[in-house]
């Protein structure tokens, strides 16, 4: 989830945002705003329905207004910019070693989290952390992000991760999430960009036995917190201690160590689902002078022919804008530091930078309670269920103009 948090507002600058509007089904959250000279307008928004992100829209499906007037897409050059452009995108997962596991469970996890790993790090960087009894997690490795990443047999890490010796035979499963959150906010910040999105994956064996923290201090601190919490439980503890709160954006449920490939799909979908929602739109506005009230619309149509439409409402200051404008000059967004530091939106009125080609992830399909292998899966942000991504689907590169290049 992240610095910049979608649903939270705040003006800066010359730049004054005014609310977040919904029609039918479709729901547009702003994430970042920018104007700039000479007629830059960009908006980096989160598009969803029913609770799942809405993947593979191309530019033909959003419309702008301003001062209610609908603007032509050729005229004001309308583009869809990549969104890695603007934004750090890293994961942490925080895999529980304070219990002792055997040897074949030991194999288990670590071809599950071997396949796991491979699938984010085709979509972001990832940190791979240990935690026992002791109040901070152990870094066990980092890995880059390779759209074409694969498994490989060669790679040491869930070695060293089965090789982790505890150093505190109990379990602080509280501080470790609150750690690794901490953590994931450095690494992020390290990257230097204005959005930061961060995701962090907490995979349980035990509840909290050290009892450093009270669950309503953890509560509290993931509430606040801007990054999105993914939670997996493994073993039956977890139907009498209640954990589940921290999984804020989404939680799995796994028998054993041996069923865990399937709720950790289902995890990997989720977070699909959370990137492929967001868009970084850009246009060249026509306004010359004064205060404009924009409105940006995302229409799509269903297998029904049922149009949904969600948009989004703010306005913008005008002041200064004339022509030369190129759209695919990217933004320069500046993070807002409201009092309520988990409610941010980045804006800027600065000059655009110069266009370049980051890469990015591709497509998953968004996850769903599974029946099988004792997976329980749910979701306080997305209460309907999700159809699931098979793991054995290949992951192709995305098709070119949609904004993931």
């Amino acid at each position: 989830m992240r610095t910049v948090s979608r649903g939270a507002l705040a003006a800066l600058l010359m730049l004054t945002l005014s609310g977040c509007a919904l029609a039918g089904s479709m729901n547009v959250e702003p994430v970042a705003v920018s104007t700039q000279k000479p007629g830059n307008v960009a908006l980096f928004v989160a598009v969803s329905q029913h609770g799942a992100g809405v993947a593979g829209l191309d530019k033909q499906a959003f419309k702008v207004y301003e001062n209610g007037v609908p603007l032509d897409n050729q005229q004001i050059q309308l583009t869809l910019l990549p969104t890695a452009s603007a934004a750090s995108q890293r994961a942490a997962v925080l895999v529980d070693m304070s219990k002792m596991v055997g040897a074949e469970d030991k194999k288990a996890l670590s071809a599950a989290l071997r396949s796991f790993i491979v699938r984010l790090r085709q979509r972001e960087a990832v940190s791979l952390y240990a935690f026992d009894g002791s109040a901070k997690v152990h870094l066990v490795a980092d890995y880059t992000k390779d759209a074409r990443a694969e498994p490989d047999e060669k790679d040491t890490s869930m070695d060293r991760l089965l090789a982790f010796s505890r150093r505190d035979s109990s379990s602080s499963l509280y501080t470790a999430v609150m750690d690794g959150a901490q953590k994931l906010s450095a690494s992020l910040a390290a990257e230097g960009r204005p959005i930061e999105n961060g995701t962090l994956i907490v995979i349980a064996l035990n509840p909290d036995l050290a009892g450093r923290v009270d669950d309503g201090k953890l509560r509290e601190f993931i509430a606040s917190s801007p990054h999105h919490y993914f939670l997996m439980t493994v073993g039956p503890w977890a139907t009498s201690a209640d954990v589940s709160f921290i999984g804020k954006n989404g939680s799995a449920r796994a028998a054993s160590l041996n069923t865990m490939t399937t709720p950790l799909d289902t995890v990997a979908s989720a977070v699909d689902d959370d990137y492929f929602r967001n868009y970084l739109v850009s246009y060249c506005s026509p306004a010359r002078a004064g205060k404009r009230q924009l409105r940006l619309e995302v229409a799509t149509t269903d297998e029904q022919g049922h149009k949904n439409i969600g948009r989004y409402d703010t306005e913008f200051d005008a002041t200064g804008f004339g022509p030369g404008c190129n759209s695919q000059a990217f933004p320069h967004f500046v993070i807002a530091k409201p009092k309520d530091s988990s409610s941010r939106v980045a804006s800027s009125n600065a000059s655009p930078s110069s266009p370049s080609s980051p890469k990015a992830g591709t497509k998953a399909a968004p996850p769903s309670a599974a029946a099988d292998n004792g997976v329980k899966v749910s979701s306080a942000a997305t209460p309907p269920p999700k159809p699931s991504a098979s793991a054995a689907t290949p992951i192709a590169e995305p098709p070119s103009g949609l904004g993931y290049e």
